[in-house]
């Protein structure tokens, strides 16, 4: 060149190995994050999992919800048997509503409680009614005809009165009293008594069921 000025020299050329070595930093960056994720959602599931697997087995839980100390919400439903059963024709009575099914297991467990607070209050003017949750008429006939008892049993062909008592699966159970209002709320297969230790704890309901 002129001027006596030197040629500049060529970039180097990359050092062996480099870009593979970027790329290997790469991925054990990915993979760091995926165990960290994957720790993170242990984190969160592992208590949820131990309280469910902790309740696996166990009676009905007596649970919050904001219907309690309000008026259950309206139904007229028809009964397997072709009548027709409204909140509004037992003013004036407590009554137990029962969200079951014969595919449920818990269901299965719970049905010799409810049979034993049926067959004690039945002529002490508590009503108990179940209401069918996602299941055929036949299949609920054989049910309660396999493990007995006569309450009557509902269908909810729009789903409006699961929707309106907020119910998720069954078995679920709402206890009403004589005024229409909900004290107590059950989630779960209803243990031996537990019904009764509610009618027992509201003085009007022990009055009526003795």
């Amino acid at each position: 060149m002129s001027g006596g000025g030197e040629a500049a020299a060529p970039p180097a050329p990359p050092a062996p190995g480099g870009a593979a070595a970027g790329a290997g930093v790469a991925r054990r960056g990915a993979h760091t994050i995926r165990w960290v994720m994957v720790a993170v959602a242990v984190a969160v599931l592992l208590p949820a999992l131990v309280v469910l697997g902790s309740r696996l087995g166990k009676d009905a839980t007596l649970v919050p919800t904001v219907l309690i100390g309000k008026p259950a919400p309206a139904f007229m439903l028809p009964t397997l048997d072709g009548k027709t059963i409204s909140n509004a024709g037992l003013r004036g009575k407590p009554y137990v509503v029962n969200f079951w099914a014969s595919w449920c297991g818990p269901c299965r467990r719970e049905h010799g409680s409810l049979r034993s607070f049926w067959e004690r209050y039945r002529d002490q003017g508590v009503q108990l009614l179940g209401v069918v949750f996602h299941d055929t008429p036949g299949n609920a006939r054989e049910f309660q005809k396999e493990l007995g008892g006569d309450w009557p049993l509902l269908v909810d062909p729009k789903d409006q009165t699961l929707v309106d008592f907020g119910v998720r699966s069954p078995p679920e159970t709402f206890v009403v009293n004589e005024d229409g209002i909900i004290v107590a709320k059950f989630s779960g297969p209803l243990g031996p008594g537990q019904l009764e230790e509610v009618i027992a704890a509201d003085t009007r309901l022990a009055r009526t069921g003795g």
